[in-house]
């Protein structure tokens, strides 16, 4: 299926996926959104809950 390489390649992916949207949600907040909302295209249930998790931590932290 996954050589160490490949999978390698396809998390990196993944997750530069999910900082993309992480990175939306934010632009969304700095411009004043009250409510954010995404297009979760194919992300799994999992990296959309990770995701959720990081912009609250992140907006409260005041990192956006």
């Amino acid at each position: 299926m996954f050589g160490n390489d490949d999978f390698m390649e396809y998390a990196g992916y993944r997750n530069m996926v999910v900082e993309d949207k992480i990175e939306e949600c934010l632009a969304a907040k700095r411009q004043g959104a009250e409510s954010i909302s995404i297009d979760r295209d194919d992300l799994t249930d999992a990296e959309v809950e990770y995701l959720r998790e990081e912009v609250m931590r992140r907006i409260e932290n005041g990192d956006y």
